[in-house]
């Protein structure tokens, strides 16, 4: 195999067993180990000592199994697009598998509504790759698909295309192929019986779960299976404008308990203003092409394009809160009678508005990441949270109740607060998000797009707003644990060991002791314990 001279600036002997073994997969230079040292907020962080980029689950399985008989940790990442701290390492010693080159789609089984893809697989490819077969899983992937894998999806669990019907993509997922601390590959569901296809995540105990949402503490995931379903026939978009977020957060709960919406998502005014990703519906003639493939006819379509041209995105900003619907159904009859009650629904404490949003939205569901930067260049992170459906009401009060308070603390940093909330299957979801002026990372660059912020480059760094955003979202998660909320992806940045019993936290300290005996996985995730250094 051959090694190219930048693959062999190695820091670290270690290091020496991988090259041998994996050659230009695996990559030791300074400017690669810097950009693997960052994430979308946390800067800057431990460099790994390489980075591997395998191209099959056996590569992989080589590249863990060395590593950990060296004492080297494994840090698992996906298509980049977090803000946790889940793929950055917490030791000195450890390697980074970035694992984006095992995205084959290994197979669409449309009798038994099944698809098996490599975990380095985009949410754009995978959609792309089951469109003839008129099939997708119930949830399809995030906003940032075009990058976002679903190994990824699976690590910090994920929500919203098709979320608001069909839950997170927890619910979504049969099985995965993990690689374990000691390089050995295992399959969970009856993928990991013998003479038996991946159809189903019953028969004995749920060993699915344990992988799910644990930011690779518990192995490597390699590869998954999720459920399919055929794509309804029909389609409908629907936006409402509101005075106040309880009255949106109404309208969201209520249609939530009779299942009316596939996905919906309620933004302010504020992040109707500041949000690239909202803010690219009055973009150019691409995205007025999208919406006119989107038609059932082409006149149908053309004047929904003409619609888009003509309200951009300015109408969003007459209303202090917007909800913006998509619904489903598997004929247009069925289609009328859900349009019809939610209109009714949402006339109840809102008006109904133009509904470009989610057409645009759907047109082109994963467009450029643009949204990782505010429409100014702005610096972004959110916070999130999801609560029993019951419990909106005091959420909303509570979270409103404390950014005012907090309000002066924002002017005097220049942080600007925006707001999101949905309805995911049975619960209420809210997710603060901080816009504020900082330094642009390599990692947003490249993410981005070079060109895009190319004026925002000479921007200084701004440690003093950056701190204050993390007292911020440390205040927020603090009254959200409170009010008796949960996190999804936890990975370095949740609180989890303080806010399980301690029988429940002794049964993951359980667990983790028996794939991961040493902590070499992704340690210092979950809250469990990084491994002691070594001499």
């Amino acid at each position: 195999m051959s090694v190219s001279p930048d693959t062999l600036q190695t820091t670290h002997p270690a290091i020496d067993p991988l090259t041998t073994a994996l050659g230009d997969a695996v990559m030791a230079d300074d400017a690669t180990r810097d950009y693997y040292a960052n994430d979308i907020f946390w800067q800057p962080g431990i460099r790994p000592l390489a980075v591997v980029m395998p191209t099959s689950a056996e590569d992989a399985a080589t590249a863990v199994r060395l590593a950990t008989e060296n004492s080297i940790a494994v840090v698992p990442r996906g298509g980049g697009m977090s803000y946790t701290k889940g793929y950055l390492p917490a030791v000195e010693e450890a390697i980074v598998v970035d694992a984006r080159k095992l995205d084959r789609v290994i197979e669409i089984n449309a009798d038994d509504l099944y698809v098996t893809v490599g975990a380095g697989c985009t949410w754009a490819k995978l959609n792309e790759a089951l469109e003839e077969s008129g099939l997708r899983t119930g949830y399809w992937g995030p906003l940032s698909g075009v990058n976002a894998t679903v190994g990824g999806a699976l690590s910090q669990n994920s929500a919203f295309f098709g979320s608001t019907l069909n839950a997170t993509v927890a619910e979504s997922v049969i099985g995965v192929s993990v690689i374990l601390a000691d390089g050995s590959i295992v399959t969970t569901g009856s993928g990991g019986r013998t003479n038996a296809k991946p159809f189903t995540r019953e028969g004995g105990p749920d060993m699915t779960g344990m992988f799910l949402g644990d930011n690779g503490a518990m192995g490597l995931k390699v590869a998954a299976t999720l459920r399919l379903w055929r794509k309804p026939d029909a389609t409908g978009y629907l936006s409402f404008g509101f005075k106040t977020m309880a009255d949106m957060a109404a309208v969201q709960v209520d249609m939530a308990r009779e299942r009316l919406v596939a996905e919906g998502f309620g933004i302010d005014k504020t992040k109707a203003s500041h949000s690239a990703s909202v803010n690219r519906i009055s973009d150019n003639l691409k995205t007025l092409g999208n919406v006119a493939k989107a038609g059932k006819t082409l006149i149908g379509g053309l004047k929904d394009a003409a619609a888009v041209a003509a309200g951009g995105a300015s109408f969003l900003k007459a209303h202090e809160f917007t909800l913006h619907l998509v619904v489903e159904a598997r004929n247009d009859d069925e289609l009328k009678t859900s349009m019809n009650r939610a209109r009714e629904i949402g006339a109840k404490y809102g008006v109904e508005i133009e509904n470009t949003v989610p057409k645009v939205m759907r047109s082109k569901p994963f467009s450029p990441v643009r949204g990782m930067l505010g429409l100014n260049g702005e610096r972004w992170v959110p916070i999130h949270a999801i609560f029993a459906l019951g419990d909106w009401k005091k959420v909303v009060e509570a979270n409103d109740a404390f950014f005012a308070e907090w309000k002066p603390f924002m002017d005097k940093h220049g942080i600007v607060y925006s707001v999101m909330t949905m309805t995911v299957g049975t619960e209420f979801f809210i997710e603060p998000a901080f816009y504020w002026n900082d330094e642009i990372t390599p990692l947003h660059a490249k993410s981005v797009g070079e060109d895009v912020v190319r004026p925002w480059l000479d921007r200084p760094a701004n440690e003093a707003a950056r701190h204050a955003v993390v007292e911020l979202r440390d205040a927020t998660q603090d009254l959200y644990l409170r009010l008796g909320g949960v996190n999804w992806q936890v990975a370095r940045d949740y609180p989890y060991k303080s806010v399980l019993t301690p029988e429940t936290w002794a049964l993951l300290e359980a667990f983790k002791r028996a794939v991961d005996p040493r902590g070499l996985m992704n340690p210092g995730s979950l809250e469990l314990a990084a491994p002691a250094p070594t001499n």
